[in-house]
């Protein structure tokens, strides 16, 4: 405001001195534009000063409208502290009665561990720890905390050396489970023993029947053989091996050269024999064939291509001759023929293929199978 009367101040002047020189009034309407600039650049300036002031004004306005809002939070926000604070004292009070009771509670539970620990340390035969309360004195219930730690360590160690004593139990229990699988063995092998005992008893038992057979058929057979030395001369022998007796017969007593149908001198000899075979219990009898090594030939190839065909042919005629007239089981007999494969002695005299060409009856004390390699074998 003081700039436009500065400014009308001025223009009265300037008609004033209208009067002056023309020059002097160009210079004052110069001076006059530029006042006119300057007022036009203070008014936009006031103008912004105005419109700051007017953003200021709305803002204080917009503050105090939100400082109004805040303070009816505000004192609804402490009337809600007020409702909650009064919401908390009835929970401290209620919270006040709920750890009374868990205090009491506390206590009761403290009281019962002090006596299931000192129950413990009586029945354990465990070395027995001081612990405050555990010996007379009464525990101090109102520290919960440290009576607590005294019942922790009371039970911690107390629980140390029971796993002391699971150790040795458990070491105890694996030493007795070792005795026990060690007298399972020594039971086993006494069970194995004495079946070893059982078996031996029945083998000797066994011997001793086979060994009184042996004694009995060899009896017999001395006494027949004794018999038929007088008679037939050293035509028939008889021999021991181990369990089982072997009665040897030269063939040419038995059978004509080529044959094998029994010679009357063979029938007579086999007679006796089959009387004798016949009281023998339990026997098993193989009779077996031998030939020499001498080919057959000529016509008698028709009938026996072979030394297997004769030797066995041999066998199966003196075991029929057996069966048929003394009667005994079949079932104890059977015959094999070897032909030249085993002979008695060497080939190569006279002598020698007349000793091979031979039939053995093998007497077995028992029904066993023969560990000879049969080539031929007849079983009536």
């Amino acid at each position: 405001m003081n700039t436009i009367k500065v400014l009308c101040v001025m223009l009265m002047c300037t008609l004033v001195l209208g009067c002056l020189s023309q020059q002097t009034h160009k210079l004052a309407l110069e001076e006059l534009e530029l006042a006119n600039q300057t007022s036009a650049q203070e008014v936009e300036r006031l103008q912004e000063v105005a419109q700051e002031r007017e953003a200021a004004v709305a803002q204080l306005q917009k503050e105090k409208q939100t400082a109004e809002g805040m303070l009816r939070i505000k004192d609804t926000t402490v009337v809600q502290l007020q409702e909650a604070n009064k919401d908390l004292e009835d929970e401290i009070g209620v919270q006040e009665q709920v750890k009374e009771r868990n205090l009491n509670g506390y206590k009761q539970e403290l009281r019962e561990l002090y006596t299931q620990v000192n129950d413990l340390v009586s029945v354990s035969g465990a070395k027995p720890v001081n612990v405050s309360g555990l010996e007379g004195d009464e525990v101090d219930f109102n520290d919960i905390g440290q009576a607590f730690r005294n019942i922790r360590s009371t039970l911690a160690s107390q629980i140390d050396e029971f796993s002391q004593l699971r150790a040795q139990n458990d070491q105890l229990e694996d030493a007795l489970q070792k005795l026990e699988a060690r007298l399972q063995n020594v039971e086993r092998l006494k069970k194995e023993l004495e079946h070893v005992r059982a078996d031996r008893e029945a083998q000797e038992a066994k011997l001793a029947k086979v060994r009184h057979e042996v004694q009995t058929v060899g009896r017999e057979i001395d006494r027949i053989t004794k018999a038929l030395e007088d008679k037939f001369g050293k035509s028939l022998m008889v021999t021991q091996h181990q369990d089982r007796l072997v009665l040897t017969m030269l063939g040419q007593i038995l059978f004509k050269s080529g044959q094998a149908q029994l010679t009357p001198l063979g029938l007579d000899i086999m007679k006796q024999v089959g009387e004798v075979l016949a009281t023998l219990p339990n026997k098993n009898v193989q009779v077996e064939g031998h030939t020499d090594n001498n080919p057959i030939y000529g016509r008698l190839q028709q009938q026996y291509p072979t030394n297997w065909e004769l030797s066995t042919a041999r066998a199966t005629t003196v075991l029929r001759f057996l069966v048929e007239q003394t009667g005994m089981n079949p079932q104890d007999f059977s015959a094999a023929g070897y032909a030249e494969t085993r002979p008695a002695v060497d080939n190569n005299s006279e002598e020698g293929r007349a000793q091979n060409r031979r039939v053995e009856i093998v007497l077995y004390p028992e029904r066993v199978t023969p560990n000879n390699k049969t080539v031929a074998t007849l079983t009536q």
